[in-house]
């Protein structure tokens, strides 16, 4: 586990987010490795950074990222926040959370959804041909059983870089846990 207090990426990494987002979801880029180990890259919504560092994302047990991840424990996580002109990669260890592994933490990420993504786990398979006449629902509250394929995905960074094109030349930090997350200045 990481210690917070060695961690001197996190509140940069935090500060940049809040600042490109605000209140708006934030939105990154999920790369893991399939079967056949080729990349694949999605974009989906960070849901929670806590403070040791763990990067937390909902997603269903029908997406082809949790088998992906069960397959390959290991995930990169790409920020892009154009606003700053900011780039931050973060690698690491990742795991799904999903049935009977710990429904408290699935429950407690179920009820921080809006009620439209809560709907998208009651949606037809994913990746499927859509059916006529199918009309999934648009809104799902809170008190709705949470489905047995919602999952939760979460990544401890070992890795961190830190790339900013707003300055010339462009500045590219890395922190890495395996160097005691000593800042280290490196050509981008």
């Amino acid at each position: 586990m990481n210690n917070p207090a060695m961690l001197p990426w996190l509140g940069i990494f935090q500060e940049a987010l809040a600042a490109e987002y605000a209140d708006r979801p934030r939105i990154v880029t999920l790369a893991t490795v399939d079967a056949e180990n080729h990349p694949r890259a999605r974009t989906v919504i960070l849901r929670q950074i806590d403070n040791d560092g763990s990067l937390w994302i909902t997603s269903s047990g029908k997406a082809e990222k949790n088998a992906q991840v069960r397959n390959a424990p290991m995930a990169e996580v790409v920020a892009y926040l154009p606003t700053r002109r900011d780039q931050f990669r973060l690698a690491g260890a990742a795991k799904v959370i999903g049935l009977g592994d710990d429904d408290t933490v699935r429950e407690q990420f179920w009820q921080t959804l809006s009620d439209a993504a809560r709907a998208t786990f009651y949606w037809p398979t994913i990746g499927e041909p859509v059916q006529p006449g199918a009309n999934p629902p648009a809104a799902i509250p809170a008190t709705a059983p949470m489905p047995d394929h919602f999952e939760v995905i979460v990544i401890q960074p070992e890795v961190v870089e830190h790339l900013t094109t707003a300055s010339i030349p462009h500045r590219r930090t890395r922190w890495r846990q395996a160097n005691e997350w000593k800042y280290e200045r490196i050509n981008p």
